[in-house]
């Protein structure tokens, strides 16, 4: 891509921090991808003092892959490229003595904080139940986003939920801290107090950084920032790259506070804003900006677009969602066949999940191919979890949550009787799991039978721990041999087609685990603590399933959040209703901004044709309600639409 003479200018502020507004298709990742080989070759910075930050791991592949087309190989390996929390569990594993872990220490993941928050409120009838779980879970991550301890936490004390979830946080902690685990979260959370509290630390970090790339700087939430500016220090060489205008992520903590934080720490920050698009036609582009328009912007920026014109867009109103999915269906199938495209390269967009249902039901009596983009990787399986917690109890004895999962799985004839005698014991002498099923007091409560099982089973973990020093890439073959786990995937499952699917998915996950521990040319191997880490951090090689996606031919189906970034030649919205897209949520909040900043995100998704609708009723909760159109759909210029109703 030849740059224009806005990003040639970004690419070329070095001295000073700098803010590159990128609208939608304005060739953000060319900007990032040109500064970074800029300050290696043109500016001579050392590769190994370059990092670059972004939100997943597809787009810090994505970078890494790009920069090898116009760097030596061992300059892109000497760059970092990372995700947020990949950075900080890097600065985790250089200080985990300093922040009172060892170095064996493992990862929740968002479904392990839930059961651990469900069992510390089971005692209390008053809060044990499911909205209050996900109150509590929602209030602690919200503490941790806000650098708060419950110590901290419990000074500020604003509302009654926060006195209500201050106790619970504490013993969430104290069980983290007692077992050698982190929650997602603490990837920011510790490192960032670690910084802020220790001054040599901080220096010592600050010298590691010559120069800092931040991308999607519009979905950071308040810990980054502080992360941000901690290793920068007074240098402030670094370069974020965002658009306040597609900031979508506030139910993750994100904040546009952030742009405002940005120009007052900085006073001397530069602002460069990318407007011109390459994916969308002006009437797409015209019709975004007049939308987005009403929304009040710290920046003012337009996009516009050297394109085509393009042509109209359409608002179809539909009588109900059954209508709506036939003919939006049978628009893609005559568009298709009339400009000869393929499957992919049709998208149909919607606000929340339930509404992929009745499309769904009626692109498989139509017999179209589609994909629908969940979200959910096969890591999420019970069959890799099962393993995977094999693996985590290997590495730390002291993770009951593996222990549970794996006692008796396959069957060890070690029953819930057993186990809750097992909790019992451990809790009330402070201990784990794995070790009260050697200890002599607990063995006088059980059957001879049940002693040895327990014995059997924590002597063959140690065994297999001790393989990990010589042998650590045998370790799962070995753990699948033992237990016969192919055995138990064909006695757990019926169908001859879901057996040979897991199958394969446990043979595709072992192949990945045997990768990063032996290593690959470029890429050293890995410890099988940093692996299980760096599995949690999603950052795992699943590009042969990627590759394989992208190349389906198939209709693409997805939440607006889930399309960020991504491009269509073609895009329906459907489902635009009062109380759908805005959510009735923010309506009842008096806050759509950010729906229309998620409908501004929607549309500039579009090449060439952008399709809109909405129903005038719909069933909900078995109940036909009466809807009205969107705000976002009367606040489009009447002369870009067309309107047709069926």
């Amino acid at each position: 891509m030849i740059l224009n003479k806005i990003q040639k200018q970004a690419i070329h502020i070095i001295n000073n921090p700098c803010l590159i507004l990128a609208g939608a298709g304005s060739g953000k990742t060319s900007v990032i991808i040109n500064k970074v080989i800029t300050l290696i070759k043109i500016y001579h910075y050392d590769p190994k003092k370059i990092i670059a930050v972004t939100f997943t791991n597809k787009a810090a592949k994505e970078i890494e892959l790009r920069l090898f087309n116009k760097l030596s190989t061992n300059q892109v390996h000497d760059i970092t490229v990372s995700t947020f929390h990949a950075l900080g569990l890097k600065i985790i594993r250089h200080e985990y003595k300093l922040l009172g872990l060892t170095s064996n220490f493992t990862l929740f993941d968002d479904q392990e904080q839930i059961r651990l928050l469900k069992n510390i409120i089971s005692t209390n009838k008053q809060y044990n139940n499911i909205s209050f779980l996900k109150k509590l879970h929602n209030q602690i991550a919200g503490w941790k986003n806000k650098l708060l301890n419950p110590q901290s936490a419990r000074k500020c004390i604003s509302s009654l939920l926060e006195e209500q979830c201050i106790s619970f946080y504490e013993q969430y902690n104290s069980f983290l801290k007692e077992h050698n685990i982190l929650d997602f979260n603490d990837l920011i959370y510790l490192p960032t107090i670690l910084l802020a509290e220790n001054i040599n630390i901080r220096l010592k970090w600050q010298k590691k950084i010559q120069y800092l790339l931040v991308d999607e700087y519009q979905d950071i939430n308040i810990s980054q920032y502080q992360l941000i500016k901690l290793l920068c220090g007074y240098n402030s060489n670094f370069t974020v790259v965002g658009d306040d205008d597609q900031s979508i992520y506030s139910w993750r903590g994100a904040q546009q506070k952030v742009f405002h934080l940005l120009k007052y720490d900085f006073p001397n920050l530069n602002i460069i804003k990318m407007e011109q698009n390459y994916r969308s036609s002006k009437r797409i582009l015209h019709a975004a900006n007049i939308l987005i328009s009403n929304n009040i912007n710290f920046f003012n920026k337009k996009l516009f677009s050297e394109l085509d014109y393009g042509n109209r867009i359409y608002v179809s109103v539909f009588n109900d969602e059954i209508q709506e999915a036939k003919k939006i269906i049978q628009y893609i199938t005559y568009h298709k066949r009339r400009y000869n495209t393929t499957y992919r390269d049709y998208a149909i967009l919607y606000r929340s999940n339930y509404q992929v249902k009745v499309v769904e039901s009626e692109l498989i009596y139509k017999n179209i191919p589609y994909y629908i983009h969940s979200g959910n990787s096969f890591f999420s399986l019970s069959e890799i979890k099962d393993l995977l917690s094999y693996l985590r109890l290997i590495v730390n004895h002291h993770d009951d949550f593996a222990f549970l999962r794996i006692i008796n799985t396959p069957n060890r004839k070690i029953g819930l009787v057993t186990v809750s005698k097992l909790k019992i014991f451990a809790k009330c002498n402070k201990m784990s799991l794995f070790n009260a099923s050697t200890d002599n007091r607990m063995a006088q409560q059980l059957s001879k039978n049940t002693v040895l099982y327990l014995h059997s089973f924590v002597l063959w973990i140690i065994k297999l721990s001790a393989l990990l020093s010589d042998f650590p890439e045998k370790i799962l073959k070995r753990i699948m041999k033992d237990i016969n786990y192919f055995s138990w995937i064909n006695q757990r499952y019926k169908d001859r087609i879901l057996i040979d699917r897991r199958t394969q998915d446990v043979i595709f996950f072992s192949k990945w685990l045997k990768k990063m521990l032996i290593g690959s040319k470029g890429n050293p191997p890995l410890r099988l603590e940093e692996v299980l880490i760096r599995f949690i951090c999603g950052d795992f090689d699943c590009s042969l399933q990627n590759n394989k996606i992208k190349h389906l031919n198939k209709l693409q189906l997805m939440t607006i959040h889930a399309s960020k970034g991504l491009e269509f030649l073609v895009v329906c919205i459907i489902g635009i209703e009062e109380g759908t897209l805005p959510h009735h949520k923010s309506i009842l909040d008096n806050n759509v901004t950010e729906e229309r900043r998620l409908m501004y995100v929607g549309m500039t998704r579009a090449k060439q044709q952008l399709f809109l609708s909405f129903c005038k009723k719909k069933k909900k909760f078995g109940i036909m309600v009466h809807l009205q159109p969107s705000r976002f759909l009367l606040e489009l210029p009447k002369r870009e639409i067309r309107w047709i109703t069926y």
